[in-house]
């Protein structure tokens, strides 16, 4: 007969073996989409843009991606949007990138970045190569 403390022990064994492997999963995934050009060619617009930095207010805090959201978050063959969580010490909010790219063995351009605050939603960058018809609407 097995005791109840030993069972209590493997129960809590498995229980943060299994946290320990979701959360290093989770953060594999965020370090991927951080490599992602066109999520550090926006973090560069964005930095780079002086109404953007007026608007939400230097320094600039960048969250992670939330991985569940799909509506929001995605890498396809040919399009990409990635919602980024941005805080800053005026406004806080969102940052929308939007990449296109030819077929799925070339890199993703950025084609738009917008900012959604709590005051206005800012356009900051656009080549017009992305399609509203392309994704659902906020």
């Amino acid at each position: 007969m097995v005791q109840s403390s030993t069972l209590v022990k493997v129960a809590a064994g498995v229980f943060v073996m299994g946290s320990t492997g979701l959360y290093l999963a989770q953060k594999s995934v965020q370090w991927k989409v951080r490599a992602l050009p066109h999520y550090n060619e926006s973090l560069k617009i964005v930095m780079e843009h002086p109404k953007a930095l007026e608007a939400i207010g230097a320094p600039i805090s960048i969250g992670s991606v939330e991985l569940s959201d799909r509506l929001h978050n995605y890498v396809d063959k040919t399009t990409s949007r990635l919602r980024i969580p941005v805080t800053g010490v005026v406004d806080c909010g969102f940052m929308d990138v939007l990449a296109v790219r030819e077929n799925d063995k070339t890199a993703f351009e950025t084609a738009k970045v917008r900012l959604f605050l709590n005051d206005g939603v800012y356009t900051i960058y656009d080549t017009g190569r992305w399609s509203e018809t392309e994704t659902t609407e906020e």
